[in-house]
Parts: structure tokens; sequence; C-alpha cells
């Protein structure tokens, strides 16, 4: 799965989390998180690292799948997939995290001072979380200068 699906995924979650937060708060930032990552300093050099560690796992996985589909009992199928393709899985997974995860901290750290420096009460990075805000409430994109904090 592509970063910025899993990023999106992610942050969904957390918008979602977010959106009691916001029915009362008087400053709200928006900022795209996929268009930031996209934009962010090396991050072809990035994806291309992540792509290649795709690359390694995804055949193992997936004749291991294939292996477990041929299984008809439905619990020795779901526990060869705990043995077999789970441990996989993680370990992909952890490859991945420890190639992105200085860059999320930098997209964090951008986004967290773009929000302390216009004294915005939460940043969400969908708008249609926002089902509710009260009518003083101020809603602003802060894309653009994420991106631009990242570049410095």
């Amino acid at each position: 799965m592509k970063l910025t699906k899993k990023l999106t995924i992610l942050a969904i979650v957390g918008a979602i989390s977010a959106t009691t937060a916001v029915a009362s708060a008087a400053n709200i930032g928006l900022v795209q998180m996929s268009q930031v990552v996209n934009s962010y300093p090396g991050y072809g050099a990035l994806d291309m690292k992540m792509q290649q560690v795709d690359a390694q796992y995804r055949p193992q996985i997936e004749k291991k799948m294939q292996e477990i589909d041929k299984i008809k009992d439905q619990a020795q199928a779901e526990a060869e997939f705990n043995k077999s393709v789970a441990p996989l899985l993680q370990k992909e997974n952890d490859e991945v995290n420890k190639i992105a995860q200085p860059m999320m901290q930098n997209i964090h750290n951008a986004i967290e001072s773009v929000r302390v420096e216009k004294k915005m009460d939460v940043v969400l990075d969908d708008p249609y979380t926002i089902r509710a805000a009260d009518a003083n409430s101020n809603v602003e994109n802060i894309t653009d200068e994420v991106i631009k904090r990242l570049k410095k």
C-alpha cells in the first residue's frame, strides 16, 4: 500500500477522533496531507525506498496467500495466515515506517509550528470531517504554509 494511502487512512482516523473537539473551536486549520507528503523535499527518493521494500516482501506474501487460499478449513487458513503472512506484513510495515518516520515527524513539527503561530485550536486534514462549528469559527487552509516551512 502506498504511503499516501496509509497516511490518508491514518489521517481520517485522527480527524474523526478530532471532530468532537472541533464543534466549538474558534480557529480551525486544514492541511491536505497527500499534497504535503508529495511536496516533501526528497519524497521521490523515500517513495522509491518504500517501493523497494514492498517489492522485496510482496512476492513472498502473495505466494503464501496463494497457498492459504487452497486451504479449505477456515480456522486452519487463519492459523497459517497468522503464522506465515502476518509476520511478513509486520516486517514490511516496520521497514516502511523506519523510512517514513523522519519525514512524518518533520511534517508533524511543521504543522504544529503553524498551528501554534496562528493560534489554531485544531488542524484537520479533511474539510469533510467538520460537521458543525461555531458560526464565529475561522477555518483556514494552511497546506501551502506547511509546505513552505518544510522546504526551508
